[in-house]
């Protein structure tokens, strides 16, 4: 009843819901007619505080197929509770409510809904899951975006099971036991015959093991707090995970299952390798494509540029192709495997050396190189050797040139496949995304200004540019340019808009209002109108994740400040140079008086990618240190 009656969870007022309880219970079970499976339970119970909440009252539970073989769901049952006239009132949801979801070749989703639900409502779900799978032991996540209470998981593991176990993230658990009983089980053997025809007799057997028990728990979990400049909440969640090691019955020989990455290369080779070296219908399409290509340079450019402007993306993030390249040119639509297996066929007919690469997406998560496993990919890429230089292809997106591949693919290192090998290549940037912004600035008499504002972007600043303006129209892209400020724009224009091998260009004539402040004989002003730091995004004095910027940037500010006619300088900033150690990242603040004008040049640089938790307090700093110069004012007296 006192959860019933909550309306806002004591430890933490602005959550929107909270995990009251979860409890899971995974075990290894042998069933006579299929041999051991793996049996998972679960019961969680939720409170809905705040109409956000809402979005709680749905979910999907994860289930592995393979062939025929696939996870099933039993025992379901989804129950809203809602406190009516002083009294707890059920309501169950119907069997309509549930319905499974195709993901991929290997994953689909039952999805999941609760009825009646509303703010106040407790949701409750219980479900059972049996699996074939010996390797799919269920992980198990104690943390969550909300505030857990409770939350609970024990593992019953036979001792012929070997699974490796690694706890993740930054909570401690209330609850850390490990004991062992004596379990056993029965289970039927055919002796063999005596003759051709003789099958031999089935005979029942029995066997006596050691079961270690796992009991982990963790109270009043804080939420996760997504902070800025994170790959994915996965990586970091405070979390049990399992990897099947070995299987070792007596008298018999230990079965590994964990593999290595070789085999996992071999297997994806063998897998694609089809689809890349068959498909000789395309080889009249390449001849086509690359008619008057000299070069294999040139080759590969007219390739990649035909897959990217022919085959739409539909976003779904994929590893293995579900479609023959033929059919994916045929239909011109696939997910991001079947477009760039499609690449790579192509570039295979031409005669360009080409490899897959597989690799673990932003939001998917970083690959752990000491627990092999090819789960932890979800996304294929293509590598080409031209001359003595090995260039990352991905022709998922029409906005980025060859040679960049989209900011969701730079984490960390991919894998390159090979019929007989592999290596891990890093997933960089190949160029420093750069934004220039250069300002001519002349004040009315009014005070208020006047500027013709130029904007140069390259590398990914001119990508997501580029993509905001066709997404939005030039009209809503302005619109988004000034808003919230106060500016009025007479004029605009756009250069380079469809040639993404070229920076983005705009430039604006613009009227600002209430840009300086004029006190008696003073003006005080700004000398940024755009490109300023004024919030630092890194808001906590400690950080438990590397802060991972994705790819390294510049960030370069130029004004000519014309002095109004009457007035001197009466106070001007310092110019200011600081960095952080190995310069990580780079401030530079240049002010000077020149004649009749002040010249500023601001540049911020960072050059590293990722920083740890341990280089986080420096560079808050330097960010805090940013922050404070380029708030800085320019005094204008008058004569």
């Amino acid at each position: 009843m006192e959860d019933m009656k909550m309306t806002v969870y004591p430890k933490d007022s602005s959550a929107e819901a909270v995990v009251l309880a979860d409890y899971g219970l995974s075990s290894v079970e042998y069933v006579s007619s299929d041999g051991f499976q793996i049996a998972f339970e679960r019961i969680r119970r939720i409170k809905i505080l705040k109409k956000e909440g809402l979005k709680y009252a749905e979910t999907s539970i994860p289930l592995w197929h393979s062939g025929e073989d696939e996870e099933k769901v039993s025992g379901l049952k989804l129950v809203t509770y809602n406190l009516e006239n002083g009294k707890i009132v059920e309501t169950k949801a119907k069997s309509d409510s549930f319905f499974k979801e195709e993901y991929d070749r290997n994953l689909n989703f039952m999805k999941v809904a609760w009825a009646n639900v509303r703010e106040g409502s407790v949701i409750e779900i219980t479900y059972k899951v049996k699996s074939d799978f010996l390797a799919n032991y269920q992980d198990w996540e104690f943390q969550s975006t909300i505030p857990v209470r409770w939350s609970e998981y024990r593992a019953y593991i036979p001792e012929y099971f070997n699974y490796a176990k690694y706890m993740q993230g930054y909570v401690g658990l209330e609850v850390n036991e490990n004991t062992s009983r004596t379990g056993s089980l029965s289970y039927m053997v055919r002796t063999e015959g005596e003759g051709v025809n003789d099958r031999g007799q089935l005979q029942s057997r029995s066997m006596s093991y050691t079961e270690n028990v796992f009991r982990w728990a963790a109270k009043d979990v804080p939420a996760f707090r997504k902070e800025p400049f994170m790959t994915t909440i996965n990586d970091y969640i405070s979390k049990m995970n399992f990897e099947l090691q070995t299987i070792e019955f007596p008298g018999e020989p230990v079965k590994n299952y964990l593999g290595n990455w070789n085999e996992i290369s071999k297997n994806y080779w063998k897998a694609v390798a089809d689809d890349i070296n068959g498909n000789g219908s395309l080889k009249d399409i390449v001849a086509t494509v690359t008619a008057g290509a000299t070069t294999d340079e040139e080759k590969t450019s007219k390739i990649f540029d035909h897959v990217r402007n022919t085959v739409l993306w539909n976003e779904s993030y994929r590893a293995y192709p579900g479609q023959t390249p033929k059919k994916v040119m045929d239909t011109k639509k696939g997910t991001s495997a079947d477009i760039n297996i499609l690449l790579a066929s192509m570039l295979e007919k031409a005669s360009i050396p080409v490899n897959a690469v597989l690799l673990s997406t932003r939001d998917h998560g970083f690959i752990r190189e000491a627990t092999p496993s090819s789960s932890q990919f979800n996304y294929v890429i293509c590598q080409v050797k031209l001359g003595d230089k090995l260039v990352l292809l991905d022709a998922t997106s029409r906005l980025l040139p060859m040679g960049l591949i989209p900011e969701r693919c730079l984490n960390g290192q991919g894998m390159v496949v090979g019929e007989n090998s592999f290596k891990w290549v890093g997933l960089l940037p190949v160029v420093r995304s750069k934004t220039m912004y250069n300002a001519d600035i002349t004040f009315s008499e009014s005070g208020e200004i006047n500027t013709t504002l130029k904007v140069d972007k390259t590398g990914y600043h001119s990508a997501r540019a580029r993509n905001q303006y066709i997404s939005k129209g030039e009209g809503d892209y302005v619109k988004s340019f000034t808003d919230q400020k106060p500016w009025s724009i007479s004029k605009s224009e756009f250069v380079n808009v469809n040639d993404i091998s070229q920076p983005f260009k705009e430039v604006h004539q613009l009227t600002i209002n209430d840009y300086a402040t004029m006190t008696g004989n003073n003006i005080y002003f700004n000398p940024f109108i755009t490109g300023r730091e004024d919030e630092n995004p890194f808001k906590t004095e400690k950080r438990e994740y590397p802060v991972d910027f994705g790819n390294t940037f510049e960030q370069m500010y130029l004004a000519k400040i014309s002095i109004p006619e009457g007035y001197v300088v009466e106070e001007m900033p310092a110019t200011k140079v600081f960095a952080l150690p190995e310069n990580a990242a780079r401030y530079t603040y240049s002010i000077v008086q020149n004649g009749s004008a002040i010249n500023l040049t601001s540049t911020l640089t960072v050059n590293r990618q990722l920083f740890t938790q341990e280089q986080y307090p420096n560079l808050r700093e330097f960010y805090n240190q940013v922050i404070a110069k380029m708030a800085e004012q320019v005094v204008l007296k008058k004569k």
